[in-house]
């Protein structure tokens, strides 16, 4: 793979970019783009009485990590090691739940076995991707996120959608935007938090921080150590502000 030039450290410290910036300045975007509204009330009550975070990710390609160069450069480790770093202190759990080319429908029902098995506080729940290059209905898109929402919160569980990455050659697929603002509608609907990973790629991959060989691996559907590394510390960085504003006040 061509352009990994990012790597993490091993150590649980921040993780750096072999590059000169450093990770906020190669990785920032606009504060719109990654922050959200809607809280994570479990997740915070968690960490406000000294008891583990502990999150699952749940997803397809972009979250097993194809594409990176090793299991620490996924996304799930990368944002492990990163809230570690913003939140000194803290036991903190990331499980990696991704299964690539999974559709909406089987990660809901991979959710009793692999998912509420392990009590986490929060659910990341990366989707999309492989339900829109297979079309397999808005509809049904949509009615399998509810369901998802639905029993995650039954479980007690916060959720927070991580939607879909850019593609270079997106005309493959011509429905593909439609599932990304279907998936922003449920969001909308059942007031659940989004990560808007397409928002975030796209203005990394504009403003020229990232090159498309850092983003994309070379079939132009999976991603990269770069971005895997930019998606996990913004994401990191937009959890804790809605968990513990004060700790970014004190480490940059």
């Amino acid at each position: 793979m061509a352009g990994l030039c990012i790597g993490l450290s091993l150590s649980g410290a921040a993780a750096q970019p072999d590059s000169a910036a450093a990770p906020s300045s190669r990785c920032a975007v606009q504060a719109a783009l990654r922050t959200f509204a809607e809280d994570l009330p479990n997740s915070r009550t968690a960490l406000r009485d000294g008891r583990s975070l502990t999150i699952v990710a749940l997803g397809s390609s972009s979250t097993a990590g194809t594409g990176a160069s090793s299991d620490q450069t996924t996304y799930p480790a990368v944002l492990k090691a990163e809230l570690e770093r913003l939140l000194p202190g803290h036991e903190i759990s990331v499980i990696n739940r991704g299964i690539g080319g999974n559709s909406a429908m089987q990660m809901y029902h991979r959710m009793d076995d692999e998912v509420i098995s392990e009590e986490p506080n929060l659910v990341i729940w990366q989707t999309g991707v492989n339900d829109a290059i297979g079309d397999i209905g808005l509809d049904r898109f949509k009615r399998m996120l509810r369901k998802g929402i639905a029993k995650l919160r039954e479980a007690g569980i916060d959720v927070l959608l991580m939607d879909q990455q850019p593609l270079p050659r997106a005309e493959r697929y011509p429905a593909y935007t439609d599932y990304l603002t279907a998936l922003r509608e449920v969001a909308t609907e059942t007031s659940v938090p989004v990560y808007r990973r397409y928002d975030v790629m796209t203005e990394l991959l504009r403003d020229g921080r990232l090159r498309q060989d850092e983003i994309f691996s070379s079939d132009a559907l999976h991603m990269v150590d770069g971005s895997y590394y930019c998606v996990g510390t913004t994401l990191a960085r937009s959890i804790v502000e809605k968990l513990a504003p004060r700790a970014l006040g004190a480490i940059r």
